[in-house]
């Protein structure tokens, strides 16, 4: 059955903004890479120097928060603005590596470091993990063993161990910025050389 002239001109407008779309999307991409590539107005979180301070602000944040919010009981909000912060400033600092999907971005260099990075973040994550497992046993069962003068199978500090919403929300906040930020220590300190806003990119 033959369309009618209506039907054929719903096909065709619906054609023509279906192939609009995917040009739009096409130069979005475009400009989105160009952006990541030549971008200079963050260069200075992307040195050595630069990579330097934001980890070492990121991890006081991410460790000091959580302990003066657990404690206090105050400053979820900024304690996980904070944590964005963060996270949003290590992906500027290095070009947004973990985060390129199937953009052609990358050069060997950059993916085999990223690589690499996602190994190392895996690798510290257990390790923290493992060690804040291993801490809190050991805090428990000395707790125990010096009130009551033994040792039990499973110390009553986990039985009677109660944290409250705000404190659950924290922990969180915290494993978030954890996991979120380790590839991006896991990358390293070595940023980009120093350029001056004359020279051209690379």
């Amino acid at each position: 059955m033959a369309k009618s002239e209506i039907e054929k001109k719903i096909d065709a407008g619906a054609a023509k903004f279906e192939e609009s779309a995917e040009q739009a999307a096409a130069k979005f991409e475009q400009r989105y890479t160009n952006w990541i590539k030549n971008d200079r107005f963050f260069d200075g979180f992307r040195n050595t120097y630069g990579r330097i301070i934001l980890i070492a602000l990121a991890s006081l944040w991410l460790v000091g928060g959580l302990l003066f919010c657990y404690n206090n009981g105050s400053g979820y909000i900024a304690y996980a603005v904070g944590v964005a912060v963060s996270v949003l400033a290590q992906k500027l600092s290095v070009r947004f590596v973990f985060k390129t999907g199937n953009l052609e971005i990358l050069d060997e260099y950059q993916e085999a470091r990223r690589n690499r990075a996602y190994r190392r973040a895996y690798s510290w994550v257990t390790s923290i993990v493992t060690g804040m497992v291993m801490v809190i046993l050991f805090y428990a069962y000395v707790n125990v063993y010096f009130t009551d003068g033994y040792l039990p199978l499973i110390p009553d500090a986990f039985i009677s161990w109660h944290i409250g919403a705000y404190q659950v929300a924290v922990v969180v906040v915290f494993l978030m910025g954890l996991f979120s930020l380790m590839p991006y220590f896991a990358w390293g300190f070595k940023g980009e050389p120093f350029r001056s806003k004359d020279e051209p990119n690379l």
